[in-house]
């Protein structure tokens, strides 16, 4: 791999005063044991650690290619961005990874990502894409695509239907509904939903922001989250606060899904990977619903991809795009999205096969494909999602901060 500004940099601040043939070594570029044979390196993490499904299609594509042989590397997720960013600082790293579009405004920033426009243009595979989904891979105020789609998943609601039921309310369809309801429910001594203030919380409360009607940024890639209807968007989440169990503010999913699978909340904000596991607990008690919203002609939801990059330091690029296009092909995208790592295909035939259109609850979230939003890709996005969203949120549902004075709060990180 060649040097980019960002990792001569690191390189020097690495080795100090080393002399330039010892900085050559910051470089790991990825090199075949076998004469005239590329071979690729690519980083991923693991959904389902016992899962082979990853390594057999790796497999199946090094069987097929003769152009050169994928390499897998597999980092825990928890551990994977910083890795990624040390590796690529020091002028390492692998050719191509597997990667979530709220890093992608980070690694843009620093022209470490090649962009993917004119191979994706010249794509027979294009046209098999859900068109909004190609979307994802664009950074605010900048029109080339960096990120492969490749799995995608959005949020919508489950509520319990036989509380519900008991209690006179019909499915909400509407934000001020969730509203009423969680009064209604209140008043029987019934907590309506976790607010989901501790880890991962801030992709429930972004759908719940987007469904309402907030934008995060606008058509020029300026921050507006602190702008216009959000504020009060927001004030609302704040106030379901008030119909949440016990320790809500902290809660983390392991929490908000027992809540809800045990019955203590009649609703839940989250996607597709809890759908097992909440029909066999509830059955025919559950309901799966799009996200409600503040206007019902306008839906919309928080999505979120994970999706591929090719590293722009890569002398195996051509190799990269083999690999990464041949993922988002009809039968290794089909395979993929029915193993347990998978998410929703991305791919227009492969959300028309019977394993999606045959469940009602993956049809709502595939529905949802068209106009879901996923968070503005900005430098500053990793950070709120990573750090500040949780001890900003907490603070306004303690009530130390407003609700503008939050969101001017992740505004001003994000910008």
């Amino acid at each position: 791999m060649k040097h980019s500004p960002l990792k001569k940099m690191a390189c020097y601040t690495a080795l100090g005063l080393a002399s330039a043939l010892i900085l050559t070594g910051c470089s790991t570029g990825a090199a075949s044991d076998e004469p005239g044979e590329a071979t690729l390196t690519y980083w991923l993490w693991q959904d389902d650690a016992t899962d082979t499904t990853w390594n057999d299609l790796a497999d199946e594509f090094n069987a097929q290619s003769t152009t050169g042989q994928v390499e897998l590397q597999v980092t825990p997720l928890a551990q994977y961005e910083d890795k990624l960013l040390n590796a690529l600082a020091s002028g390492g790293g692998p050719d191509a990874a597997r990667f979530k579009d709220v890093w992608l405004g980070e690694f843009v920033s620093e022209d470490v990502i090649a962009p993917l426009g004119d191979r994706i243009d010249g794509w027979d595979g294009k046209d098999d894409v859900e068109p909004s989904l190609l979307e994802t891979g664009k950074v605010p105020g900048n029109d080339e695509i960096y990120l492969m789609p490749h799995q995608f998943t959005t949020l919508y609601m489950y509520y319990n239907k036989k509380i519900f039921a008991d209690n006179g309310l019909s499915a909400p369809t509407t934000h001020a509904d969730v509203l009423s309801d969680a009064q209604a429910l209140a008043d029987a001594d019934q907590y309506a939903m976790d607010i989901r203030g501790g880890a991962g919380g801030q992709d429930q409360w972004a759908a719940w922001m987007y469904s309402g009607g907030a934008e995060f940024v606008n058509d020029q890639g300026e921050v507006t989250l602190a702008d216009g209807d959000a504020v009060d968007i927001n004030q609302d989440y704040l106030d379901l606060g008030e119909f949440a169990p016990p320790g809500s503010i902290t809660a983390d999913f392991a929490a908000v899904r027992g809540n809800f699978l045990n019955g203590t909340t009649a609703m839940m904000i989250h996607h597709p990977g809890s759908l097992s596991a909440v029909r066999e607990a509830l059955g025919d008690d559950v309901g799966v619903i799009p996200m409600p919203t503040a206007n019902v002609d306008e839906p919309a939801t928080l999505g979120s991809m994970s999706g591929n990059v090719i590293f722009a330091d890569s002398d195996q690029q051509d190799l990269a795009w083999e690999w990464i296009s041949w993922l988002d092909e009809h039968d290794a995208m089909l395979t993929m999205s029915t193993s347990p790592q998978g998410q929703l295909p991305v791919l227009k035939s492969v959300a028309t096969d019977p394993a999606f259109t045959d469940d009602a609850g993956l049809q709502v979230a595939i529905d949802g494909e068209s106009y879901a939003k996923t968070w503005p890709l900005l430098p500053g996005t990793s950070t709120v999602v990573n750090k500040d969203w949780v001890p900003t949120l907490q603070a306004a549902f303690e009530g130390s901060l407003t609700s503008q004075e939050a969101l001017q709060q992740l505004a001003a990180v994000l910008e």
